[in-house]
């Protein structure tokens, strides 16, 4: 006999969009940035967040290096407004230093959620690893209006020093505190699993690739990367290049070895992923370091039982283009 999920109550999933992005947290323009005519204050580059943000329509949006300029100026936007078609869209934040999460407040509901500031210390190991109290996760439990169905999101940022003896930005025992870390953050949300029976994701910049101590803790503590689940199109670049007060570049795409945006899941065996993309548009290098992580995701039980049974839908009714083809519902035969 299959063994059932242990979310398969009514309440058990619904399928939305989640999405990622670190959004670089500088507010202010720079001599640099003038004298190659652009500017990287936050009044400039929220407009190009918000694009993004419209483009792609997330239903719950993670962030890091938010500021509370940057909080401002991107809920002035994304507050409340009408794509092309007449769909009304709202959005609510999730407060939470520099990791809050933003909601469709016209889709779901937050039921529970808080904000956790990672320690300086790692208990055993010398050296302070938030020195800066920018490493933190922030988590919110959400319902959603039309069916009551849940599901935990985890936003998280965490060390960002090198491991690595021969980097410039090398801090003896960084793995380690990444390790910690996420720790942490897996702890809570897997005490957020117990207490609502419902699936969880934890999304943020890791600061640690696919084959890091970090992510070699997130396979031990049965968690699985989106990436590794996803059935449809999935980007295989590492999703960040340079784009710093001295200036911006496109760089090469590098490859998703390399990548520190991630979403992981937790018990994987209930939740599909359809779709795992990066907004990487030439447009978006002046906006942030890093291009923003989406996923589809749906319920295993709307996967399809024969080579008929799929429909397409365009999920979003943003201002931007999305290619259907990744964007699959699925119905029974």
């Amino acid at each position: 006999m299959a063994r059932r999920s242990q979310f398969s109550s009514s309440k058990e999933y619904c399928r939305m969009i989640l999405m990622t992005n670190n959004q670089w947290k500088y507010d202010h323009n720079n001599e640099k940035w003038a004298r190659l005519g652009t500017d990287c204050s936050a009044d400039v580059r929220s407009a190009g967040l918000v694009r993004a943000y419209q483009q792609i329509c997330p239903d719950i949006l993670a962030v890091q290096e938010s500021s509370h300029l940057m909080e401002r100026l991107i809920m002035q936007s994304l507050f409340e407004y009408a794509t092309p078609q007449g769909e009304r869209i709202s959005y609510k934040l999730v407060t939470g230093g520099d990791t809050p999460i933003y909601y469709r407040d016209d889709k779901f509901f937050p039921i529970e959620t808080g904000y956790y500031l990672y320690p300086e210390a790692v208990p055993g190991y010398e050296g302070s690893f938030n020195n800066a109290r920018t490493k933190s996760y922030t988590f919110g439990v959400f319902e959603e209006l039309s069916t009551g169905k849940r599901v935990i999101v985890v936003s998280t940022h965490l060390w960002w020093k090198s491991g690595n003896p021969e980097r410039f930005n090398y801090q003896p025992h960084s793995n380690i505190a990444r390790v910690y870390q996420i720790s942490l953050a897996i702890q809570k949300a897997e005490e957020l699993i117990a207490k609502y029976a419902c699936p969880a994701f934890i999304m943020g910049d890791f600061n640690a690739g696919i084959d890091s101590a970090c992510m070699n803790e997130v396979a031990k503590l049965g968690w699985t990367e989106a990436h590794d689940l996803c059935t449809g199109e999935r980007d295989e670049t590492k999703g960040h290049h340079f784009c710093a007060p001295d200036g911006f570049e496109r760089g090469e795409p590098g490859v998703y070895h390399d990548a520190l945006d991630h979403i992981i899941v937790k018990n994987g065996s209930a939740v599909a992923i359809r779709s795992y993309k990066r907004l990487n548009d030439a447009w978006f290098d002046c906006v942030s370091d890093h291009y923003p992580l989406y996923a589809f995701t749906l319920p295993q039980s709307c996967l399809p039982f024969g080579p008929q049974s799929a429909i397409m839908v365009l999920r979003c009714a943003g201002r931007g283009e999305i290619d259907p083809k990744s964007f699959s519902l699925w119905r029974r035969s």
